[in-house]
């Protein structure tokens, strides 16, 4: 895999140059809004709401079909195919649990980065 980088006269890449000023409030305030938008489907402070984690898991199961293909006789192949239905919908649900956690660790590094501004803004000042 062949790495690629920027041009080098990408903006931003030196921010002294470029003029690049980092508010550290207006980060901290994105990182609340995004965490504000993980709520519903995070399941955070609003019960299963649709597209929740716990909204899939308690309305999107797909227990009732894979035991209605367990019970269809003289078909070898529904047994396979409720198998598959299973780990797919658990590999889903993964994914779905991953992706949560991904971005809320994402929103904690927004929120660091900009307790990091706002430390280095105040030492600025000082100096």
């Amino acid at each position: 895999m062949t790495l690629t980088r920027p041009p080098e006269d990408w903006p931003g890449l030196d921010p002294e140059d470029d003029g690049v000023e980092y508010d550290a409030e207006k980060i901290a305030a994105i990182a609340k809004e995004l965490r504000e938008i993980m709520k519903p489907i995070g399941g955070g402070g609003y019960g299963t709401r649709s597209g929740s984690i716990q909204d899939l898991s308690v309305n999107g199961t797909l227990s009732l079909v894979t035991t209605q293909l367990k019970t269809v006789d003289r078909w070898e192949g529904g047994e396979k195919f409720a198998a598959t239905l299973e780990s797919a919908e658990r590999a889903f649900l993964d994914v779905y649990e991953d992706v949560l956690e991904n971005f809320s660790t994402a929103i904690t590094l927004v929120e660091e980065g900009a307790g990091t501004y706002r430390v280095t803004n105040i030492a600025n000042l000082g100096a």
